[in-house]
């Protein structure tokens, strides 16, 4: 039987992929102890580690078939003899040298990736994969690459001549045993076995569900295949609601809709079908003012303090929202939901997804009036189709490459310095203006991002050797020069500013969407508009179009899923937090959490004002709160697909015609 086996083993030349299968599960198990070795306070060596391996070797084992499937061309080579020819021993060196380099630079990304993310590959290696000049730039910018690149390639080499001793070790081990090895292998039997290769990979690849060891999200991380997340997330960026979550009778989805919806705007037109158009009367006294938006990177509420005087000088004397949430942990996902107001959908944002021009959208009521409507933004707007959704939605965009020249003096792999974005808005806006007309911008900042680095002298602290800390010292600091100039325009006194993050420096936690990790910096600013005031009612970016329009007192229809928090009772405070494929509905006291698969969990939580305030925790029952979070995903989900967010759809319900105002 041994030398049946052995035999077949040799006709089918599985034994050229012995060595690539020896260094593959060799590198992983190496990861993953590295991994325990640098973050001991996510993974402990403990009695989960056993567990974590077991289940990362079997994960491992049904990601390598896939690994394999182009050093499978081993088992064409014409025959035995060929490997004596310095061809053949090239070839296979260099297919053992190719693969040691993508085995050992992959755990390297994989390292520096749960530096920054604590987790295995997901969307954001996809992303940053398509996009590879900022990833490039931001590698360079950010780590030793030479150092780096040059400890992959040795270890490579070293990987591949051991690859090759191990490879001659066995094939002289065949040579000595009393079967004909010498004699050349069928077609058919290296066809049979490449095809048997072929199609256990894709059956694993489509059918395999990684093994999770742990109800702790970094354990499970920790099991997980970098490989094969990585291919994952490619394939699944967007999911159909529908066949993938938990779903209810479409029509009981948005009478239930309708029913939570708080805020200014109390009607709801008679929309056909199963629909909602929520419709609000223009207040007597309207008002026309320029808004700036800035949507600043990375900017969580647990940022304000010692390093950032002006925004915690605006926070003083506007509108502040001391707990507000981002939808995601993308910046994609922030723009979504300030500029659709829509909690997020599973898979890509709407930003990068086909269909997503013509939207009703925060800008639309604005160009209706005659306002001119502008995107800014410090770095490349290709990345993440940001050019091509506001310019389809009714923006004029420009990136660094449309940035006047006298507005281009720093610039790092993400962009210009947060400085030169605000000149470029000011130029802007003081173009606008002279021109008798109103605007509304929408910024995006870059600076307090990875690598860190600013223009010189600017703060106490070093560009680029003090990590975020500086960065957001810079940001800040940014902000007050630009609201320095600002003052001395004519438009200042009609202008109202909106400061907001993105998301979070970092949403990470040991559940796998951390309930209390989301919350952003949100200020409304405007000394003609807002008096001091603070809420912190629960709320999300889905909520800052909705109360714009209700501090600006206009009439307007939309579909719009947030509301003005102002008006929103503290017991009834809400927001909705996601990853790519997690679904999350946040009130005071609980979570509702929304998995594939149709699987949805319910966990009890702290009340947010227990420590202050009686009374506040949410009246739902699970019960009310899941069916909630179910018709909030699927009527958003439902909408979009169905093309009922495009503003055809929704301006013939305008309470009042939106005719163009121009600036005093």
């Amino acid at each position: 039987m041994h030398l049946r086996f052995t035999s077949l083993l040799e006709k089918s030349r599985l034994h050229y992929l012995a060595p690539l299968s020896i260094l593959f599960f060799t590198i992983n198990l190496a990861t993953r102890i590295a991994f325990q070795l640098a973050f001991p306070g996510m993974l402990p060596f403990s009695a989960e580690t056993a567990p974590g391996l077991g289940a990362g070797f079997l994960n491992d084992a049904a990601t390598l078939p896939f690994v394999l499937l182009f050093p499978a061309t081993l088992l064409l080579l014409p025959k035995e003899s060929f490997m004596g020819k310095t061809t053949g021993k090239a070839y296979v060196i260099s297919i053992f040298l190719l693969f040691s380099l993508i085995f050992i630079f992959t755990a390297f990304a994989e390292f520096f990736f749960w530096d920054e993310f604590s987790s295995r590959f997901n969307f954001i290696a996809v992303d940053y994969l398509i996009y590879t000049t900022e990833l490039v730039r931001n590698i360079v910018e950010s780590y030793p690459l030479p150092e780096l690149l040059s400890a992959v390639f040795i270890l490579a080499v070293a990987a591949a001549l051991g690859m090759w001793k191990i490879l001659r070790r066995i094939q002289k081990k065949m040579a000595e045993l009393p079967t004909p090895a010498q004699n050349r292998a069928p077609w058919s039997t290296r066809l049979i076995t490449l095809g048997g290769l072929y199609m256990t990979a894709l059956m694993l690849f489509i059918f395999f569900s990684p093994l999770a060891p742990s109800r702790n999200r970094f354990w499970n991380e920790y099991a997980q295949n970098g490989v094969y997340e990585i291919f994952s997330a490619y394939l699944n960026n967007q999911l159909d609601y529908h066949s993938f979550y938990r779903t209810m009778d479409q029509g009981e989805a948005f009478s239930l809709l309708r029913g939570t919806i708080k805020g200014a705007d109390k009607t709801f037109a008679a929309a056909p079908g199963n629909n909602f158009i929520r419709t609000a009367d223009a207040s007597p006294h309207p008002h026309t003012p320029n808004v700036i938006i800035v949507i600043m990177e990375s900017m969580g509420i647990r940022q304000l303090g010692e390093n950032t005087p002006n925004l915690n000088a605006l926070a003083s004397a506007g509108l502040s929202f001391t707990n507000m949430l981002s939808t995601g942990t993308r910046t994609v996902r922030g723009l979504e939901a300030i500029m659709l107001s829509i909690p997020p959908t599973p898979g890509n944002s709407i930003v990068r997804r086909p269909d997503n021009d013509q939207l009703f959208n925060l800008g639309t009521p604005f160009r209706k009036k005659g306002y001119d409507l502008s995107f800014i933004y410090g770095g490349i707007g290709f990345f993440d189709n940001m050019n091509a959704f506001f310019a389809n939605n009714g923006y004029e965009a420009i990136d660094k490459l449309g940035f006047n020249r006298e507005n281009k003096t720093f610039a790092n792999a993400w962009g210009q310095c947060d400085e030169d974005l605000y000149a470029q808005s000011l130029t802007m806006a003081d173009k606008s203006h002279a021109a008798g007309r109103l605007f509304q911008q929408v910024l995006l900042t870059t600076s307090n991002h990875r690598p860190f680095t600013y223009p010189e002298g600017k703060v106490a602290l070093e560009s680029g050797l003090s990590g975020r800390k500086g960065a957001i010292q810079y940001s800040d600091y940014a902000v007050g020069e630009f609201l320095r100039h600002a003052k001395s325009r004519p438009w200042f006194d009609n202008t109202i500013f909106i400061f907001v993050g993105d998301h979070p420096a970092s949403v990470a936690g040991k559940t796998e969407v951390p309930a209390d990790a989301y919350n952003i910096v949100c200020i409304m600013y405007g000394p003609q508009f807002f008096k001091p005031e603070s809420t912190d009612t629960l709320c999300s970016q889905i909520d800052i179009a909705p109360t714009l329009f209700a501090v600006l007192g206009w009439g307007y229809a939309s579909r719009f899923f947030g509301t003005d928090v102002r008006a929103l009772p503290k017991n009834e405070g809400r927001a909705w937090i996601s990853t790519y494929q997690l679904l999350g509905f946040r009130t005071n006291d609980r979570l509702v959490v929304l998995k594939p698969g149709g699987q949805a969990e319910v966990t009890p939580l702290p009340d947010l004002f227990s420590d202050s305030e009686e009374g506040h925790g949410s009246t739902e029952t699970n019960e009310a709160a899941l069916a909630r979070a179910v018709a909030t995903y699927q009527c958003a989900y439902d909408l979009f697909v169905n093309k009922q967010l495009k503003e055809g759809a929704i301006l013939a319900y305008m309470p009042e015609p939106l005719t163009p105002e121009h600036a005093p």
